[in-house]
């Protein structure tokens, strides 16, 4: 997989656009702006929604919808070539570093919205080398799902360790009764690599130095990924196959006692129709190892610099990050996956939290979450963390091993 750097190629207008003073917008009627946005993965919400920024504004909007990995691919195409395929896009926060440069910045028009509202954390996630070129929409972070009712009954209490987490998946872990202590993923899904990632930040970790070296093949990350190793002993037979839909599947079913999983994905196990379990489970901060560090994957908004349609396209900016369409996707019942908002005055409304149960845990996860390296290397270095996770744990090579050889990987993506 080649580098997002040796494929970008631009330019000189892109500085130019980038000092340009831009006067407040008032979107145009009649207008079409190209949305390019995350198929089978929030979709439903925004198509149910759209009609009502439609109808308000008079801009209609095309909906590109692409699975993820296409997504990145097909945005970086229309940025960074003479395509201009999109006017706006949906782009997962750790893509900003590495299209920045073909993005619209933000920070004038940002002083028209009520900034407080937003979780500080989610603001970030649009910010690269001091500027803000993307907004908030879905502010996704990881959260410790755990049976309320079996620790209720079992006199356990919430684990706040890895070494308590541990204990206790060993302790409820019954293969006879087709109960696993705890379930993630383990072999090539993304989720392994991103929840090895978590484990390494939690024992003080990482796989990028400061100074832009691979640091994988450290103590402390050995550490950590051998804590991940040991809480798979306790996680579902077959997990090496698990992808992110089969960790909520076995919370559902009420076939694990406890679970690492994204906000997203906790929706569709509150929902009676699909979730024995509905009621019966708490979310609790990110357990540590010597520190606390649930992983943030913000779903962005950013404007292409090379658009037509800045006044609509900046109308949809405000709208998809507004407290009305926030409490809508909050509220929406998601099936899959849910969208959540980034605006502290919607995850701390009351009908939300009564509805979501887990918006309290997500906004506290959110307020102490960590986010992946900023350069714009990233998805590179992702694909590495994703293929040496995959051979740790499935056994293919030892811990070690594996992070000497992840350190090598990342070193050469970084000499590209």
């Amino acid at each position: 997989m080649k580098s997002p750097i040796r494929v970008m190629c631009v330019a000189l207008t892109i500085a130019l656009v980038g000092g340009m003073v831009i006067a407040p917008l008032t979107a145009a009627p009649q207008e079409t702006i190209s949305l390019a946005f995350s198929a089978g993965y929030k979709e439903d919400v925004l198509r149910a929604n759209i009609a009502k920024f439609q109808q308000a504004t008079g801009v209609q909007v095309q909906i590109d919808a692409s699975p993820y990995d296409d997504l990145y691919k097909k945005t970086l195409l229309s940025l960074s070539t003479s395509a201009n395929r999109y006017d706006v896009m949906f782009m997962d926060e750790v893509w900003i570093p590495g299209l920045a440069r073909f993005l619209m910045p933000l920070d004038d028009l940002a002083k028209q919205l009520d900034v407080k509202d937003f979780v500080p954390a989610t603001m970030q996630a649009g910010v690269y080398q001091g500027r803000l070129y993307a907004l908030p929409v879905d502010p996704n972070v990881q959260l410790f799902i755990y049976r309320k009712d079996v620790f209720q009954q079992r006199g356990l209490q919430v684990p706040g360790t890895w070494d308590e987490v541990l204990h206790d998946a060993q302790v409820l872990n019954d293969p006879g009764k087709d109960v696993s202590g705890i379930v993630t993923t383990a072999g090539s899904d993304l989720q392994t690599a991103l929840d090895t990632l978590l484990l390494i930040w939690s024992y003080g970790g990482d796989v990028l130095g400061k100074d832009g070296r691979a640091s994988a093949d450290t103590p402390e990350a050995r550490r950590g990924v051998d804590m991940f190793l040991q809480l798979l002993r306790y996680a579902p037979p077959g997990v090496q196959s698990y992808s992110y839909p089969d960790i909520t599947k076995a919370i559902q079913l009420g076939r694990a006692m406890m679970a690492i999983q994204w906000a997203g994905g906790a929706r569709p196990m509150e929902d009676p129709a699909s979730s024995i379990v509905a009621g019966k489970l708490g979310y609790a901060l990110m357990p540590k190892g010597t520190r606390r560090a649930p992983m943030r994957g913000v779903w962005v908004i950013g404007i292409a610099n090379t658009t037509q349609h800045r006044d609509a396209a900046w109308k949809f900016a405000q709208w998809i990050t507004g407290r009305e369409f926030g409490r809508d996707s909050v509220l929406y019942p998601a099936k899959a996956a849910a969208m959540h908002s980034a605006r502290v005055s919607v995850l701390t409304d009351p009908k939300v939290i009564e509805s979501l149960p887990y918006a309290p845990a997500l906004l506290a996860n959110l307020k102490v979450s960590w986010t992946r390296v900023r350069v714009p290397q990233y998805p590179d270095i992702q694909e590495a963390v994703r293929e040496v996770a995959a051979d740790i744990t499935t056994g293919r090579i030892p811990v070690s091993d594996g992070l000497k050889s992840l350190d090598a990987k990342i070193d050469r993506i970084m000499e590209k």
